[in-house]
């Protein structure tokens, strides 16, 4: 007896086979890791971004009403920076660095003073980055027209 092998009967049996088959049991899902720390509390973008000119930075500077915040890297704020002008870099870690600054930006806002962020020149977007990262914790802000550049290029002083 000879047996003829039809295409059609070895699917038949591959699909009964394998309807008997256990079901592989799937491995459960890995627990989402646990941050150690806690990421920073943001207000959903309740703070004001607004620009500043040169002109109305200086003389706010000049008056000590302004709490200045450089968004280049570090490598650039150590190159020079503006005089009181501390680095608050955009960077992955931006919203911990505004967390551990509290204290001083609301100690700068009780004085009336005017956050103002800056960074190299007008088509840097790092200020209006920072700016938006302060805006998300309640804090306004202005960043300057212009940045660094503009500053070094009119001739006033440099750190």
């Amino acid at each position: 007896m000879t047996f003829h092998r039809s295409p059609f009967l070895t699917a038949t049996i591959a699909l009964g086979l394998a309807s008997c088959a256990q079901p592989v049991p799937q491995a459960a899902a890995p627990a989402p890791p646990v941050a150690a720390d806690k990421k920073p509390v943001r207000m959903n973008g309740r703070g004001e971004i607004t620009s500043i000119s040169l002109t109305e930075l200086f003389a706010l500077q000049q008056a000590e009403q302004a709490l200045l915040y450089d968004a280049r890297p570090g490598f650039f704020y150590n190159l020079g920076h503006l005089p009181g002008a501390i680095s608050l870099p955009k960077s992955a870690d931006c919203d911990e660095q505004i967390t551990e600054r509290k204290a001083e930006i609301k100690a700068a806002l009780a004085a009336k003073k005017t956050i103002v962020i800056y960074c190299t020149n007008l088509t840097c977007p790092d200020a209006r980055t920072v700016a938006i990262h302060l805006a998300g914790f309640g804090y306004s802000s202005s960043t300057l027209t212009g940045g660094w550049e503009a500053w070094k290029e009119s001739g006033l002083p440099t750190e």
